[in-house]
Order: C-alpha cells, then structure tokens, then sequence
C-alpha cells in the first residue's frame, strides 16, 4: 500500500517537473523564427520516401500509454510538384491500438527544404528540414504562431528515422537541434516502434473520387511492337507488409511479339534458392493495351494486365484488378517498370500520379531491388516442372555456361 502511494506521488512530481520544464521554455524562447536555417542544398527528391518518428515535441506531458505507438510519415511527390504526405500510426485510445491511415499535403516553396504543411488552407503550418543526412535521420521543426517579436509562441518539432532502430548519428547531433530551436530536450517525447501498420493499398486522395474500375483510362493508341522488350521491376504494390528478405529480387519481364502475333513473356528473377524463370503468355483483348497475363503450366496464376500509361522507352505503369465490389476495386494488382534498373525522379512523380488517379496507393508499393541480374534462360518451356517454374542456383559455373551458351540461344 505504502509502495503503491509513493509510486504515485512520485508520478505527479514527474508531471509537475516536466509542466515546469515546458512552461519556462515557453516563457524564455528568445529564437526568432527568421534566422533558423534549414539544411544547406536541401534536396527534394533524397528526402521523399518513409520516416520513423523517434521523438517529438510535445506542449505538455503525455503519459507512454496515452501516446500513439508506430507513427510514421511517408512522402510521395506527384507530377504537379506538390507531396502526398501519408501518415499512419496506432492510436491507443482505440480497441487493441487500431491502426489510423489519413493524408496531408506538403506543398514546396521558393526556398528549398521549407514546405508548408496542411490538410485545408485554413490548416497549415510551416514545416522546415533544419538537418538531415537523408538515410538515416532529419530533425524538422515547424511553428504554428509566431510573436509580434518575431519568435514563435507554438512550436512544434519532431526527430525523424529511416528505420525503427535509431542510428547513433540521432544521439550525437541532437544537442544542435534543440539549441537551434530553443527547445528544452525534456520536452521531447519518445514514440513506441514495434509493430508496424500495413498501409491500405487502395485508397482516395481527394473527396468523392471516382474509383469506378470502367472509367479507368489506359495508354492511348498503345503499341504492342513499341512495348516490347525488357523492363525491369522497380516497385509493386502488396496488400500487406512483406520483409525485404522475403521479396523478389532482380525481377524483370520481358515481352516478345511472334509472328503470329501472340505475345510471350519471359520473367526472371531471384528468391532466396537463386534466380527462377517463367514464361507467360499475354493474352490480348479487344482493346490494345488491356491483356491477360497467364503463366504456362499453372492455370491459377493469371491476372488482368492493363497498360495504363507509357512512354515505350523509359517507364511504364500496369494495373490489374483482381477483385472488385460494386465496380470498384478492393483487390489490385500494378507494377511500375523501367527500361534500365534505375528510374528518374521526374518518372516516378509521373507514376504516382497516375497510381493516384487509379485509386491505389503509392505509399503501399514495396520496392525491388535491381542490382545483379539473372542471365537470360530461354527455350526453357521444353524442361520446366509442372507447376510452371524451374530455379536456378545462380552459380559462377552456371552463370559462366549460360553467358557462353548466349550466341547459340534464340526465342522459341
């Protein structure tokens, strides 16, 4: 009992300690607003993608089980120039800490690494990238309310990860960061990481958007003979979170118009026993553009595979639905794809756009990695199993073979 009343007297001094802590700072921020720098040569593009919130910035105490756990940032930038900012956490005060998923904008200005930040133009803030290496932390500070005397009376900040395990590079300079700022470090508070939402892969990002699969539109006047050839798999999109160590590597199609006019397709790629290989036929509908995709020797794998948008050289977006209800999807398939195994800023903006447009989400795609490719294996029709795959252990024997065998292999 004793115990018991001491632990909660002890409770409130903690409170009252850190309410002081608050209150003095607030009482003696003597930063003006308009000489905090952000980071030198701010770059856009290395700063998009998901961050980790570590810590941050809070007016008063909040106790660990009233905080929201996993919470999360991704940022998507679209052709328009202006950022999708995803967010997404657990909030405790729902059953079993459900999971939240909702979207705001982050909108450049003229002075690179400032934004401002809203969900409504009456609901915006500053939102500055004081520091960041890009991989592995930023510090990000943004005000709400600034004095006649130019510092700011609400301030907000936060200490952001590339992953969920905090670098030491974070420890080392946040000092700088809460001196820049004028914000008392007591007054940072810490976010549980440990269990991860899944982001919903599909998704409306404007008010009554219209998701009615039948008014989706594909590439114009597509051209199968243009499309043809090797693309490689940069993203695709998956229902639920999937470790890097369980995903495909090195995944890549490549199509092959025949004389009779059937298109084939090859796919190659590596798991964890080495490179596989399969081949596809690409069944053509009455529209160009809008195939089936059917892997040979397995009936079950096969899916819509719609064309949606291309420049035949450089990228490339698919989209398929699997299954919908009351003409909208609820289960899609999509891919994004490039000619060579890296894509441009400007083209992955344009995919995201258009992923947009389509009513999925591209915060929801995982990334493949592109860096040792599987030789070509083709003619393979003629010895793979039943189940429509044969694996290859990408020895340097067998990779040695295969490169001499080249000259002599042509399509089937």
């Amino acid at each position: 009992m004793l115990d018991s009343i001491i632990s909660k007297m002890l409770a409130v001094i903690r409170l009252a300690l850190f309410s002081a802590s608050v209150f003095v700072f607030v009482k003696g921020n003597d930063c003006i607003v308009d000489d905090i720098k952000v980071q030198a040569n701010f770059d856009t593009d290395r700063y998009m993608g998901k961050w980790y919130e570590y810590k941050w910035y809070a007016q008063s105490f909040i106790p660990e089980e009233e905080r929201y756990a996993d919470y999360y940032h991704y940022y998507i930038p679209t052709d328009d120039k202006n950022i999708t900012n995803y967010i997404s956490g657990r909030d405790p005060s729902k059953p079993d800490g459900e999971c939240f998923f909702y979207h705001r904008e982050l909108i450049p200005t003229t002075v690179p690494g400032r934004f401002i930040w809203q969900d409504t133009p009456s609901d915006a803030m500053s939102y500055w990238v004081l520091e960041t290496d890009y991989t592995q932390y930023a510090f990000v500070y943004a005000c709400s309310n600034v004095s006649s005397t130019r510092t700011c009376t609400q301030p907000r900040a936060w200490i952001w990860s590339r992953t969920k395990i905090i670098p030491q590079i974070v420890m080392d300079r946040a000092p700088s960061f809460f001196n820049r700022t004028c914000l008392n470090e007591t007054s940072f508070l810490d976010t549980k990481q440990d269990k991860e939402c899944d982001i919903p892969a599909q998704y409306r990002t404007t008010e009554g958007q219209n998701c009615n699969v039948s008014t989706f539109q594909i590439q114009q006047d597509f051209d199968i003979a243009k499309y043809s050839g090797s693309w490689y798999e940069m993203r695709w999109l998956a229902q639920s979170y999937i470790p890097p160590s369980e995903l495909f590597q090195d995944y890549q199609h490549e199509y092959v118009v025949g004389s009779d006019g059937q298109v084939s397709a090859f796919i190659r790629g590596r798991n964890k026993q080495g490179c596989f290989y399969r081949e596809a036929i690409m069944e053509q509908s009455e529209t160009p553009g809008k195939f089936t995709l059917k892997v040979k020797g397995n009936s079950d794998d096969q899916y819509p595979y719609w064309v949606v948008d291309t420049d035949y050289s450089s990228y490339a977006v698919m989209y398929g639905c699997l299954k919908m209800n009351n003409s909208e999807c609820v289960s899609a398939r999509s891919t994004v794809w490039s000619r060579r195994q890296t894509l441009s800023p400007r083209l992955q903006s344009r995919a995201n756009t258009i992923l947009q447009m389509l009513c999925i989400n591209p915060a929801a795609f995982l990334l493949t990695s592109q860096k040792n490719a599987c030789p070509p294996y083709f003619g393979q029709s003629a010895c793979e199993p039943a189940n429509g795959s044969v694996n290859v252990v990408n020895t340097p024997l067998m990779t040695t073979v295969i490169a001499m065998m080249m000259p002599l292999l042509v399509f089937q």
